[in-house]
This record gives C-alpha cells, sequence and structure tokens, in this order.
C-alpha cells in the first residue's frame, strides 16, 4: 500500500481533497503538513486538525511549514475560501490550544530518509515546504517515491494571472526547485481541475446523505442556507463545486481516469506578465528533456461520482 504525506493549505478544495484521501484503504495518509497558500499556515494548521477530526482520523500527524514563500510575500485565497479558509462551515478546532510542530520540512525529511522509495508527497499547495526539504537533503529527491502535486498549466489559462495558477505562482522559486529536482513527478494543473466540479445533483446526494463530511462540504459553499446568494461564490453554486485538489487524490486511486503525458516542464521566474508560468514543451521542437508527467484531461464524471460515493460512504452508520 503506497503511504503518503499530504502537504495542504486547507482550503475548500483542500477539504474536499483530504476526506476522501482520509476515507479510502487503497493508500495510507500518513500525516498532513501545512503551508501558507489559501489562508495563513497557522489557520492551514487549525483547518487540517478540524478535516482529520470530522474525517475519523484525529490521532493523525499535522506538521506545520512554511509561512511564506522563499521570495517575496504570500498571495491569499481568502476573497475565494473566505477568511477561516472553509467558506461557511462552522466546525470547532478540536484542539485550539494545541502547539503542532512546527518542523514540517524536517519530519517530511525524516519520513522519506527512513524509508527510501516508500514515502509519496501529495502537495496541494505552494511547494515551498517539498522545496526546502529538497535543498536542505540533497538525497530527498532521490528518494522519495513520487511527487504528485496541484499546480500549473499545460493548456489552458492561470487562475491567478492570464498564465500562472496559484500554488504556482505563490512561490515559483519552490516549484521550479522542485520540477527541477529530478524526482518522479506528476502535474495535476488546470488542465484537468478545471474540467471537473461536483454538479449540483451531487452536492444534493452529500447533503441528503447526512454524512458528516459530506455535509462539511456542502456548508462549505452555503448549501442549502446560503445556496441561493448571487454575490458570494456564486459560480460554485450553479457552475458546481470547484475542487481543484481533489484530481490529485483521484489520480494516485485511479490513473485511467486521466490522460497523461511525459512533458518538459519549466516555471518562468522572472517575466513581467509571466512570472509563476508553467512553461510545457508540448512537442518535442525544441527538445527539452521530459521531466514531468502531466495530466491533459479527466473523466470528469467518472471522478465526481467517485468523490461522492466515497465521501457518502464513509459518513455511513456501521
Amino acid at each position: 500500500m503506497e503511504r503518503f504525506i499530504i502537504d495542504t493549505d486547507p482550503g475548500i478544495d483542500d477539504a474536499g481533497a483530504l476526506f476522501w484521501a482520509l476515507s479510502t484503504d487503497a493508500f495510507k495518509v500518513e500525516a498532513l503538513t501545512t503551508v501558507f497558500g489559501n489562508v495563513r499556515v497557522e489557520t492551514a494548521t487549525s483547518n487540517a486538525r478540524k478535516i482529520a477530526h470530522i474525517a475519523g482520523r484525529p490521532e493523525l500527524p499535522i506538521w506545520e511549514g512554511a509561512a511564506r514563500p522563499l521570495v517575496g510575500e504570500p498571495n491569499y485565497a481568502e476573497h475565494i475560501h473566505r477568511p477561516g479558509g472553509v467558506g461557511y462551515w462552522e466546525y470547532p478546532d478540536p484542539n485550539p490550544s494545541a502547539d503542532a510542530p512546527s518542523d514540517a520540512v524536517l519530519r517530511m525529511i525524516d519520513a522519506v530518509m527512513s524509508a527510501p522509495g516508500e514515502i509519496s508527497i501529495m502537495a496541494l499547495a505552494p511547494l515551498t515546504n517539498v522545496a526546502l526539504a529538497i535543498k536542505l537533503e540533497p538525497r530527498f529527491a532521490s528518494s522519495v517515491k513520487r511527487i504528485i502535486y496541484m499546480g500549473g498549466a499545460a493548456l489552458t489559462w492561470g487562475n491567478v494571472t492570464p498564465v500562472a495558477s496559484a500554488n504556482i505562482y505563490n512561490d515559483p522559486e519552490a516549484a521550479e526547485i522542485v520540477i527541477q529536482s529530478g524526482a518522479p513527478l506528476t502535474q495535476v494543473g488546470l488542465d484537468v481541475s478545471r474540467k471537473f466540479s461536483l454538479s449540483p445533483s451531487h452536492i444534493a446526494k452529500l447533503w441528503e446523505s447526512e454524512s458528516p463530511m459530506g455535509r462539511a462540504l456542502c456548508e462549505m459553499i452555503g448549501y442549502p442556507d446560503r445556496h441561493d446568494d448571487s454575490v458570494e461564490m456564486p459560480e460554485w453554486k450553479t457552475e458546481g463545486m470547484h475542487l481543484n485538489d481533489v484530481p490529485c487524490v483521484a489520480y494516485a486511486l485511479n490513473p485511467d481516469w486521466f490522460e497523461v503525458r511525459k512533458l518538459r516542464v519549466d516555471v518562468e521566474l522572472n517575466g513581467t506578465h509571466t512570472r509563476g508560468q508553467t512553461v510545457v514543451q508540448m512537442t518535442d521542437r525544441w527538445q527539452g528533456v521530459p521531466n514531468v508527467d502531466v495530466l491533459l484531461d479527466i473523466d470528469a464524471a467518472g471522478v465526481a461520482d467517485a468523490l461522492t460515493a466515497a465521501v457518502i460512504s464513509a459518513g455511513a452508520p456501521a
């Protein structure tokens, strides 16, 4: 069974991915590491505790990591996820006075180096923690089993600039370190995330199931009480619930849901209008050595059905 550390900045889409990951018996989540991104790292850590608790994994180790990118300042996404990071969901921190270990990078290194080739990283956030691990331990990249990261765009536009995705834009230097590290990499970018959402019918099923995790996801977007609110989060209610991180979990569970190509990926660090862009070579014309498995298409309906079924099943009475 594959063993994962999940690096996360919850985040509504992180919550959807974590609920699924913590519900499956197809792989084992051994720890969560937190990082700035959607919200401040302290808020991300509190949200991780909430998610682990409602998912029935209160014992799961949670390690706090980087509070800022390698260069520059954070770009939070509270305008999307609301100040608490998990939308309208009101759930108490099960241990608000907990002092989460703040050495996530060192613990990530220890876990990977103690079991070379056995631990995978699923990175749902800016890649700062992972880049620091690679820089601090030169053998990390060759010792990690694989890194599945959410971010980037090959054949589609960005979501924070015309060309950059949020997780890469939030720390382009870290992303470039990881992508050029030689570690086995899979890019789960906007090419697939943009095509995936939970439809209104999926959301209704989650609510009607009375699954605690399912209802939590619904409450995050204000369902059903604020479902008709056309001011905040309108696209989550009309187009469906966009959960960009979920395809990372789906890929770990079933690669057959995706179209994948091994391609050359580089991160633009200096462009006035293109900083944070993942430059993906779609042909061999430029002779770049392929370094990343890039996901280009997704069976969105199959993934949405599977996520909904897993969350409902996990919350069903014994």
